[in-house]
């Protein structure tokens, strides 16, 4: 998964402080690369403009971000990020383990900031010494537990495809899930960590094995291995919160499959938080549509509506280019939030700076659930509306309900959206 090396800011919705997801192997047609994606500089594309009246010029309202924003900075190359532009918004920092060290400095800048570690599921590495990125190290297995690891028909170990050095576990097996969890509760606690960021809690092997690569002796159906993926979960998750550990798993699943979606939501009664990857689009594609787009955001909404806090990571710089991504995954996230839940949006790409003003406004809160308008979505927010058009072709004309100031800080009561764009439209004070 990239969140093993990249960095990520996300603008946390108005929510109250003390509450507290996929991989694109997963994907048949949409995606044909693996999880490590490409990155670089890409700028505004799409036809997606402001329309309506134009009256009097308005201001954009005096906008306060709040300790609400998470970022991932897993790289000692950007162990400066917590302490730089956007230190002091953090709600939630995801480490690497090694980088403990850093607490002290850390929670200085970001006072009400939990951090978490990140900690694979599905593979173990040989890196880290006491303090490694995988629950379970290499030599852990080979010192007498050949049934932790996951082998082909001939009995060969294997490996992931685009992470060689990761050595693929049998996350079913109770000897692996008793070691990780004594594992992880021990670096978290000696440590001082708030929770742990679990990496590779896939519904499917990934990684070119299962039935996208190399058949597992271990696990003859995808399927098969979901299922204990979400033994796993129950084995570890209940044990890590009576520790007082945040939970959050980075699922890997396709929303509009049933069968994975299912073994998802079965696992979150065994988490304080849903990780959901590739928030509305993979980081390669154009925004989803449809029903790719409906199934991804009610995902959401189950999840929240079951007291688990949802995170949603848009990948950049996508075909729409990076402006247009953020707004789309951000506004198509608010239109879910239950007004409640601890959840957050974010965007990730290498050419990008870990805090950004595409995401620290605050809108408010909700003034009401999603409502229909044609093909596209709308909700009121107290100092916002949010606007989507998740349709696969057609443009939307939105009518907005009081003044609200357009992109050029002219007043407007409508907006027009190309298919695949969304809005976050701020009202006129």
């Amino acid at each position: 998964m990239k969140w093993t090396v990249n960095i990520l800011a996300v603008g946390w919705v108005g929510c109250t402080p003390g509450s507290w997801p996929g991989d694109k192997n997963a994907s048949d047609s949409a995606s044909s690369s693996g999880d490590s994606g490409d990155s670089g500089d890409s700028g505004d594309s799409g036809d997606s403009g402001d329309s309506g009246d134009s009256g009097d010029s308005g201001e954009l309202p005096d906008l306060e971000m709040g300790p609400r924003g998470l970022l991932v900075a897993q790289s000692w190359e950007r162990a400066n990020a917590p302490l730089g532009e956007g230190a002091g918004h953090y709600r939630i920092i995801v480490l690497q383990a090694s980088m403990g060290r850093l607490l002290p400095d850390v929670r200085a800048a970001n006072p009400d900031a939990r951090i978490l570690a990140y900690q694979k599921v599905g593979g173990m590495r040989a890196d880290g010494v006491d303090t490694p990125s995988t629950g379970v190290q290499i030599h852990e297995a080979e010192e007498g537990h050949e049934d932790w690891i996951l082998h082909d028909a001939e009995g060969n170990r294997l490996w992931y495809c685009d992470y060689p050095e990761v050595m693929a576990a049998d996350i079913g097996n109770p000897g692996y899930q008793q070691r990780w969890l004594d594992n992880v509760t021990t670096r978290m606690l000696r440590d001082g960590f708030d929770g742990v960021m679990m990496d590779d809690v896939n519904t499917f092997p990934g990684h070119c094995l299962g039935s996208r690569g190399t058949p597992i002796a271990e696990y003859a159906e995808d399927v098969d291995y979901g299922d204990a993926v979400v033994e796993f979960m129950a084995a570890v998750g209940p044990s890590l919160r009576a520790s007082g550990l945040l939970v959050a798993p980075n699922i890997a699943m396709n929303p509009w499959d049933e069968t994975m979606r299912s073994q998802a939501l079965a696992m979150l009664p065994h988490s304080t938080h849903i990780d959901r990857e590739y928030w509305m689009r993979w980081d390669d594609s154009p925004n989803f549509t449809g029903d790719m787009w409906l199934s991804t955001l009610t995902l959401y909404e189950e999840a929240e509506a079951l007291g688990v806090g949802f995170l949603g990571l848009t990948y950049g710089p996508g075909e729409e280019g990076v402006v247009e991504g953020q707004r789309y995954g951000r506004a198509s996230f608010l239109l879910a939030w239950d007004g409640v839940a601890d959840s957050a949006w974010g965007y990730l790409d290498e050419a990008v700076e870990p805090w950004s003003s595409e995401w620290a406004g605050d809108p408010g809160l909700p003034e009401g659930p999603r409502t229909a308008s044609g093909v596209g979505w709308t909700r009121d927010y107290s100092r916002a509306t949010v606007v989507v058009n998740p349709d696969e072709a057609v443009d939307q004309t939105f009518s907005l309900e009081g003044p609200h100031v357009g992109e050029d800080g002219a007043t407007i009561d409508a907006i027009t959206l190309a298919a695949g764009h969304g809005r976050i439209v701020w009202k006129a004070e």
